[in-house]
């Protein structure tokens, strides 16, 4: 049994801690990103999302909203409360704005996503993504159609989509084939 810590001990190491600075939380950016997509309430990355988000509170500064956007930063937190909300409330019913926070900040493993398998269905830009994919590799790799089952490997495709925060065509790189290969279809050479 360890002896318990004295208060000058413990608050040495309450120093030490309170120290420490976190990273900002990789991948924030791309979560909130495929939030804004989902709600459908401001434009697209390419069609002038930074000024959707800007009119939504005209108080934010441009250089602030690009790093939530791009740069991993987390807004402070009664703005993200508040946006999430705001976003989640366009979800339907169904969706936990407490839920969707954690997984923002935190990202899955930690925080399973919010971002249920019907939800990927009923997205279209997402799906047609997927079938690029799916397409390209079943192309350049000779898959026959005959060897897997489409709805599976297309669910695989949609998950590692998500795992490797691409939610926009030019966010597919060369150097996702191989792993999008290894993952969606294991039992080909």
């Amino acid at each position: 049994m360890t002896a318990t810590p004295g208060p000058g001990q413990l608050a040495a190491e309450y120093q030490v801690l309170l120290g420490e600075v976190d990273p900002d939380p990789l991948g924030f950016s791309a979560r909130l990103n495929l939030l804004l997509d989902l709600a459908a309430i401001v434009p697209s990355r390419i069609e002038g999302r930074m000024l959707g988000v800007l009119a939504i509170n005209p108080e934010w500064k441009e250089a602030e909203v690009r790093r939530w956007l791009h740069h991993d930063q987390v807004p402070p937190r009664r703005h993200l409360q508040a946006l999430v909300r705001l976003l989640v409330a366009r979800l339907g019913p169904g969706h936990d704005p407490q839920r969707w926070e954690a997984f923002l900040v935190y990202g899955s493993p930690i925080v399973a996503s919010p971002v249920e398998h019907l939800l990927y269905r009923e997205d279209r830009g997402r799906r047609d993504i997927a079938a690029r994919i799916f397409a390209r590799l079943t192309e350049r790799y000779g898959i026959p159609s005959s060897s897997y089952d489409a709805d599976v490997v297309f669910q695989r495709c949609l998950q590692l989509m998500q795992q490797f925060n691409i939610y926009e065509w030019q966010d597919f790189q060369a150097g996702h084939m191989e792993p999008f290969r290894s993952v969606m279809f294991p039992s080909e050479p």
